[in-house]
């Protein structure tokens, strides 16, 4: 195999951990996809292969009667990723000229955009205003995340 792409998603809850992991600082964002329509998408494109990655202890696999079909590999990590919840998709292939692989996501496939909740108040709302003019998105939910300050929470906690 010459080439391996891949993309990885998580099927769990947004968390601190991939804040601070994949997009530590005010420029990321997570968009969460409706699952079924995408998983419906990419099975129709030949090639591809998808499924959660499965963790795995290291006394697990130092253990004598341990197989890992080689087919498994891309979908396998170590324990201490576990709460990562990953869930990938792959291609590989043999063409010497290829560098890229791009899969054509329809917007209609987006349930939520959530920003950074380290970016600036005034440029979220610049962006948000901005992403509501694409055409095919102004229904859906562009919000700002509320994990390191959630009003919701804080209410609970105020002293009367």
């Amino acid at each position: 195999m010459k080439n391996l792409f891949a993309v990885c998603f998580t099927h769990g809850d947004e968390t601190i951990h991939h804040w601070k992991t994949f997009s530590d600082g005010p420029s990321g964002c997570v968009i969460e996809f409706n699952a079924k329509n995408l998983f419906k998408l990419i099975d129709e494109i030949p090639g591809l292969r998808h499924k959660k990655v499965n963790y795995v202890k290291l006394r697990d696999i130092e253990h004598k009667d341990f197989e890992m079909d080689t087919e498994e590999i891309p979908f396998t990590k170590r324990w201490p990723y576990r709460c990562e919840e990953e869930y990938r998709i792959i291609v590989e292939n043999n063409d010497d000229n290829l560098s890229l692989f791009e899969i054509e996501v329809p917007l209609s496939i987006i349930n939520k955009i959530t920003i950074s909740q380290q970016m600036p108040k005034q440029i979220y709302e610049t962006i948000k205003a901005n992403l509501n003019k694409v055409e095919g998105h102004e229904s859906k939910r562009i919000n700002r995340s509320t994990l390191y300050e959630n009003a919701r929470w804080l209410r609970k906690f105020k002293t009367k």
